[in-house]
């Protein structure tokens, strides 16, 4: 990289992991210009100014709006995905269509590297067609020609700043907050290694910068590996209640899930999620200290965040369509 401050664009920057780590890169000083979808959220928009990042509105996938949006740009930040997209819109489009468009448009306006986030358990031969178009999202970035870094990380919790939340957290605080007893499904027994969004936001930074991780993928989790189970009675403890957690058949949790995808705009849960809410996600690889040199933060410091002293009124917003 060279001496002078690179310009940094942003994709996905109205969402959970977009605004934290907008924020903390115009903290450092950086220059950051954020790319938002032309459906864009007012509220969303204004907390990206607040933070004194430029905005472009353009979509991935328009050939002509997207170079000019990187115009000048040194280093692309690649963070649009989501695991229940809205209706009519596919994963396959979200992740493979709008990913090939970025490239495209970022070598057409110079971009030297892309530092792309997708998810742990991203495999070409993956069970659920959201790993999978991941892949395809990765795939479209390694064979791009540019510098590339990419970050899979596991779950991500707790909150900082901004409007959004991870929305399996947002879910979950949901139930705990409106149900005598919390549905879980399969029991939450499968095991999740959660990285809190602060140690996620400062890799990414270091990945941008640093041209030592380029052209590498890293899986990114915390310390702890724990069962969602576990986690949910973690975050009652941190909401100061303590509710009975009843499981949930997967069958019983797909047919659901069918149902919110035909009759939601954004499905409350997909089918997808079904199937990852049966499956480990650990690493296999944590390079959060290993790599990056950032000592995990504990998970009860993590969920410690969503106290509703310190987010008033934002506990139960999802992250919507964007990471």
């Amino acid at each position: 990289m060279s001496n002078a401050a690179p310009l940094i664009a942003v994709d996905g920057a109205t969402g959970y992991l977009g605004n934290h780590l907008v924020f903390r890169l115009r903290q450092s000083g950086a220059t950051v210009r954020c790319i938002v979808h032309p459906g864009a959220r007012k509220k969303d928009i204004d907390f990206l100014k607040s933070t004194g990042a430029q905005i472009a509105v353009a979509s991935l996938s328009d050939a002509q709006a997207m170079p000019e949006a990187l115009k000048g740009v040194n280093v692309a930040v690649h963070l649009i995905g989501s695991i229940a997209p809205p209706k009519g819109q596919c994963l396959e489009e979200l992740h493979g269509t709008q990913t090939a468009g970025l490239v495209k448009s970022a070598k057409a306006a110079g971009v030297r590297k892309i530092v792309q986030v997708t998810a742990l358990g991203t495999a070409a031969d993956a069970e659920s067609i959201y790993h999978k178009t991941k892949w395809q999202a990765e795939e479209h970035v390694r064979q791009s020609g540019l510098n590339w870094v990419i970050l899979r990380p596991s779950l991500i919790v707790g909150k900082q700043v901004g409007n959004r939340n991870s929305k399996l957290v947002a879910r979950y605080i949901n139930l705990i907050n409106s149900r005598s007893t919390v549905p879980v499904i399969g029991g939450g027994s499968n095991r999740l290694q959660p990285v809190f969004i602060g140690d996620l936001a400062q890799a990414l930074e270091r990945a941008i910068n640093q041209s030592e991780f380029d052209n590498q993928m890293f899986e990114i989790g915390g310390d702890e590996i724990l069962s969602m189970r576990q986690i949910v009675q973690k975050l009652m403890h941190t909401l100061g209640t303590n509710k009975k957690i009843s499981g949930v058949s997967p069958l019983a949790a797909s047919v659901l899930a069918r149902i919110c995808e035909t009759v939601q705009r954004v499905p409350t849960i997909s089918r997808d999620q079904v199937k990852l809410s049966l499956r480990d996600n650990v690493c296999s690889n944590n390079a959060l200290r290993t790599k990056f040199g950032i000592e995990p933060t504990s998970m009860d410091a993590a969920l410690a965040t969503y106290s509703t002293a310190e987010q008033p009124g934002g506990l139960l917003e999802s992250s919507g369509n964007r990471r």
